[in-house]
């Protein structure tokens, strides 16, 4: 009788971070990880382990505490502790590959740049323009939408000045 899933697959390819590091000396300290899922990424993103502890009352010995120094996109963040070390998609660096691998092209320094203020939709320039109209104030002028961007890790954009 043939096997037959059922269900999604599970797009992990790889092992979990305590499964690489309890096989290397010194629990792999010094060594480069990886993420297999943010290697989509055109940007290098890995962890140089800086410590990790075994968590021994695990029975399935897949869970483990560790910290490394962080370079996300290209961008050395510094040391964090990782979270995501039970997921199944990590990847050991070779030794003689690590240098090649952490090192960082300049090609791919460059933030895109979008402007601070859009023009409004028409409708809603419209509807501004009446309501500005009742409460007695001018509308004549030129009016801009604001652009809110989230500003953190993930998001690379920055704003470009612009002035009303």
């Amino acid at each position: 009788m043939p096997i037959r899933y059922v269900g999604r697959q599970p797009f992990f390819r790889g092992k979990t971070l305590h499964e690489i590091a309890r096989n290397l000396k010194n629990l792999g300290v010094g060594r480069v990880v990886a993420r297999s899922n943010l290697l989509r990424y055109p940007e290098k993103s890995f962890y140089r382990l800086t410590k990790v502890i075994p968590d021994m009352t695990d029975a399935t010995l897949r869970q483990c505490t560790a910290w490394g120094l962080k370079t996300f996109r290209g961008e050395e963040l510094g040391e964090f502790r990782i979270d995501s070390g039970h997921k199944a998609d990590w990847i050991l660096i070779p030794k003689d590959e690590e240098e090649s691998f952490c090192t960082i092209d300049a090609k791919h320094e460059k933030k895109s740049d979008i402007p601070q203020f859009v023009q409004f939709p028409p409708l809603l320039k419209a509807l501004v323009q009446q309501e500005m109209e009742a409460q007695g104030q001018d509308s004549s002028k030129p009016m801009k939408l604001p652009i809110n961007i989230h500003k953190g890790v993930v998001s690379r954009i920055k704003q470009a000045e612009d002035k009303l």
